[in-house]
């Protein structure tokens, strides 16, 4: 899952939350990164409730599987950004690590409503919601 659709989830949005109501029934193990995790660590400390939303990332962890950064992921990550910079289709270095992280796990789904972020990237299919 990308930030995107966590924040969605956070928001009550209706596509985000049937889409994790369809995985939930599917039995669809869920996972994210330490980077979406990240991202919603900085998006608490800038909230007025900086409590509230920490308690909420809280209790979102302990439902997904947290994927760390790792040496394979640092690997997939230079070639995906070569791979980029040739085509002229370059992401946000946090997008490619995303990515990255996903890959070298052998997770090849991401969910995502940006898109465009990661469709560039052709071993990541990407959910659009």
């Amino acid at each position: 899952m990308d930030t995107t659709f966590l924040i969605d989830l956070f928001r009550g949005d209706r596509k985000a939350l049937l889409l994790m109501e369809k995985l939930g029934r599917e039995k669809e193990h869920i996972s994210t990164t330490v980077i979406n995790i990240a991202e919603l660590y900085r998006g608490a400390y800038l909230h007025k409730d900086t409590e509230k939303k920490l308690r909420e990332i809280e209790e979102l962890e302990n439902l997904l599987i947290i994927l760390d950064m790792r040496r394979e992921s640092a690997k997939i990550y230079g070639k995906l950004y070569s791979f980029l910079k040739e085509k002229g289709k370059i992401a946000k270095d946090r997008d490619i690590l995303i990515a990255a992280i996903f890959l070298s796990y052998g997770e090849n789904k991401i969910i995502t409503r940006d898109k465009k972020h990661f469709e560039q990237i052709k071993e990541l299919h990407v959910i659009s919601y």
